[in-house]
């Protein structure tokens, strides 16, 4: 654990090359890491958001607060004058590591032999770049938790049937927002055997079976323990959480969809939260009128790997390499011949989005 005179000076510094690098230096940062972190980044939003103001900002460094989907997802939109940087290389996603590339097209080739409709792959953000390369390869799009359904009824509406990955999860919950019957939704994984696509109720939803450890930690029992230790509270959860838990929740939402309803409700409003940790203690630092519990104590320590003391290397060494005394630190390198249809694929994502 850091000490505090140590997260002290490197706050210090972050805020002192933030100074003086003015608009040079973009430091984006997701919900999920330690409010320290938040407090300080120039942009805060869930992966949809930080996306955008990536791909719009022309600052030559950034220094990017999140995982490492999210740090190469930066690198695939930025420029090629743009240089961006992740404070610990080690944060992962084990969800973005439950299926690769070569996976994916393969499952995608058998789906498409088996099936009459065409199928497009639509892939979680919460994925690595060579998989976000085969969707926008194959005229697909990556998708957030906020805009998930828009996403996937863009396709079904075309009459196309839909390859999503990995989040089984989210998939189900989206497909139940839309109305798809069970029996046209189909769960695949690597031990799947080709589907039978050929009666009346041919399937139009293959998720893969994928999950986020940290909202499948959330059972239907916490919400009811919940509940009546806290009569009149809403619960409002993620929507990574299996669909019995949803089912008993009073509304579920993506981190800044949760934001915003909590930071709109009247004050003296009671509230159980359902997603990662940090995010529900900064909520509840955020709006101190309102009474805000976590479900369970669910950490994403992949997350909290991002501190003030790995983030003010980063800075420093932005300021350093300019001088041309160091190296920057921890710069995140992407595959070039990935970078285009990776780049593809999340274009692709805001265009439907900002369409609407």
């Amino acid at each position: 654990m850091e000490r505090v005179e140590d997260q002290g000076t490197a706050l210090f510094d972050i805020l002192d090359v933030k100074e003086r690098l003015g608009s040079r230096l973009l430091i984006p940062a997701h919900f999920y890491v330690a409010s320290d972190v938040v407090d300080l980044a120039d942009c805060v939003g869930d992966s949809y958001k930080l996306a955008v103001d990536v791909s719009r900002n022309d600052a030559e460094f950034i220094v990017f607060c999140g995982v490492r989907f999210m740090a190469e997802g930066a690198r695939v939109l930025a420029g090629d004058h743009q240089r961006v940087l992740m404070p610990e290389t080690a944060a992962g996603c084990p969800m973005a590591d439950m299926i690769d590339a070569a996976t994916a097209r393969d499952v995608l080739t058998r789906l498409q032999n088996a099936s009459s409709r065409p199928i497009v792959p639509v892939v979680y953000m919460n994925s690595d770049t060579a998989t976000k390369g085969l969707c926008g390869e194959q005229g697909g799009a990556v998708c957030t938790s906020s805009n998930a359904t828009s996403i996937l009824r863009h396709y079904l509406d075309q009459g196309q049937s839909v390859f999503f990955f990995p989040d089984y999860h989210l998939g189900s919950n989206v497909a139940g927002a839309l109305g798809i019957p069970p029996e046209q939704i189909v769960r695949v994984s690597r031990e799947t055997p080709e589907p039978d696509c050929s009666g009346q109720e041919e399937p139009r939803l293959f998720l893969w079976d994928g999950h986020c450890p940290v909202h499948v930690a959330f059972t239907p029992r916490d919400v009811k323990l919940l509940r009546e230790a806290n009569p009149g509270a809403r619960v409002m959860v993620h929507p990574e959480c299996d669909a019995s838990v949803v089912a008993l929740a009073d509304s579920w939402g993506s981190t800044r969809e949760i934001r915003d309803a909590v930071a709109e409700s009247p004050r003296g409003s009671s509230w159980i939260i359902g997603t990662e940790l940090n995010f529900v203690k900064t909520l509840a630092r955020d709006n101190p009128d309102k009474r805000v519990i976590p479900l369970k104590a669910s950490l994403c320590r992949n997350m909290a790997k991002v501190t003030v003391a790995n983030t003010a290397r980063a800075v420093r060494s932005v300021e350093e390499f300019l001088q041309g005394t160091g190296e920057l630190f921890q710069e995140v390198r992407v595959d070039p011949l990935l970078v285009r249809d990776a780049r593809r694929a999340l274009e692709k994502m805001i265009a439907i989005v900002e369409r609407g």
